[in-house]
């Protein structure tokens, strides 16, 4: 998996992880954020790869089927476009948008 797939899966499950289950998110964790080869989640997990692919494609399927019916990262990438393109907003006040749209 490409660095850029990997990212739009972190942005999925800030966005959206509370809707998959505990396992699910775990696996992801592994996978995407430390970087282990489905062989080595296997491993850690003692299941299956084919079951850690399975896991990881239902997951990743069920982020992109959330984002897709409800659009809020589409949405929120809109608003931080309009933010960072609009020279009359106050920069403070764009500061103070923008960490909300990051959840800060």
């Amino acid at each position: 998996m490409d660095i850029n797939k990997r990212v739009e899966i972190a942005v999925l499950v800030k966005y959206y992880g509370s809707m998959l289950t505990e396992k699910q998110l775990h696996i992801i964790e592994m996978y995407v954020d430390n970087n282990l080869s489905l062989s080595e989640v296997s491993e850690e997990l003692n299941i299956t790869r084919q079951a850690v692919k399975d896991a990881l494609d239902n997951a990743i399927s069920t982020l992109e089927s959330i984002e897709d019916r409800l659009h809020f990262i589409e949405r929120d990438d809109k608003i931080k476009n309009i933010i960072n393109d609009e020279t009359n907003v106050d920069k403070h006040i764009r500061s103070k948008i923008l960490a909300i749209l990051e959840g800060n």
